[in-house]
């Protein structure tokens, strides 16, 4: 399976879902391959869990959005894009 180009997929939000939320909107303003989010859209992907919040990025940007998830307390899957 080529692992190249994934989907960062959010499982769960965890407990603490402004941490996510923020943490949400942190990457994608980093992140130049991922489009920016508003608080109103972020919010929405959190509280629609599971969902792709980050379709087709390289394997290594998935990796970084997948670690800041992850310490903001949700639950995040790479799956081969």
């Amino acid at each position: 399976m080529d692992m190249s180009f994934v989907d960062v997929v959010l499982v769960d939000a965890g407990k603490y879902k402004i941490k996510v939320i923020q943490a949400l909107r942190e990457i994608t303003t980093q992140e130049e391959v991922l489009e920016m989010l508003d608080l109103a859209r972020a919010k929405q992907l959190v509280e629609s869990t599971p969902c792709v919040v980050a379709p087709n990025v390289h394997s290594k940007v998935g990796a970084r959005l997948k670690a800041m998830l992850e310490e903001a307390g949700a639950t995040v899957h790479l799956k081969a894009a």
